[in-house]
């Protein structure tokens, strides 16, 4: 075996030694969280030594973090790319139609009962014990998402002020993040009628409770041009 042949077997073998750390430590790190695992059941499960995780991610910590980076990227990289999509067709969709395909392309890889659950429960886990750097999740998840979405709305014939269009997208996250979540527990009780769940069935609700609260937004022209100021206006 020639030196060249010898490098890329150890390169290859350190690639895979690296996935199967990150995959051991994302299904532990949600079931049981970061204090309750050790270095040593991830080890175990990924069939490594206890060396490997320092080596490739400089201990536990790290690992937390980058075990949920694996996870948030192309979670959130998924969704944005959805929405350019929309955003790009021509003629543009309705507001019924983008709606429909944001929640569809929000939805389609929570509802996985593996990836789906791991990722709620690392995010139900940080909303009670934050473990992450102050900020991770929101910069690194939900803004960009935000951002995007707040941009597409005037595009299907809804104009509003800034604050009110992220008013508006940060309800329709909150919605589909919510009913995830709520269909995960319901299952994990094995209380299946507890929420009333079928993919199809709650994008056509979402839609049509969405569709309705975006244009009743913007037809409050008060609204237009000034800023909104919550309670006041909802009186």
């Amino acid at each position: 075996m020639d030196a060249n042949t010898s490098s890329c077997d150890h390169s290859r073998e350190a690639r895979e030694t690296h996935v199967r750390i990150l995959e051991a430590a994302q299904k532990l790190f949600a079931e049981k969280g970061l204090d309750a695992t050790s270095v040593r059941d991830i080890t175990a499960s990924a069939d490594c030594n206890v060396a490997a995780v320092n080596y490739h991610f400089g201990g536990k910590e790290n690992l937390y973090l980058e075990s949920f980076r694996a996870m948030l990227k192309p979670l959130r990289d998924q969704r944005m790319a959805m929405m350019s999509e929309l955003m790009e067709r021509d003629p543009a969709p309705t507001l019924e139609g983008y709606l429909a395909g944001f929640a569809e392309g929000f939805l389609e890889p929570l509802v996985d009962e593996s990836l789906g659950r791991r990722f709620m429960l690392f995010v139900s886990r940080e909303i009670t014990d934050q473990r992450l750097p102050p900020g991770f999740f929101l910069d690194e998840f939900i803004r960009p998402l935000i951002e995007l979405a707040v941009s597409s709305l005037d595009r299907f014939g809804v104009p509003m002020t800034p604050e009110r269009s992220f008013y508006c997208v940060f309800s329709m996250i909150g919605q589909l993040l919510h009913a995830v979540k709520g269909r995960h527990m319901s299952v994990e009780i094995e209380r299946t009628g507890a929420v009333p769940f079928d993919l199809e069935g709650f994008v056509d609700h979402f839609v049509r409770f969405t569709a309705a609260g975006i244009r009743a937004c913007a037809l409050d022209e008060s609204a237009v041009g000034k800023p909104f100021t919550g309670g006041e206006n909802a009186q």
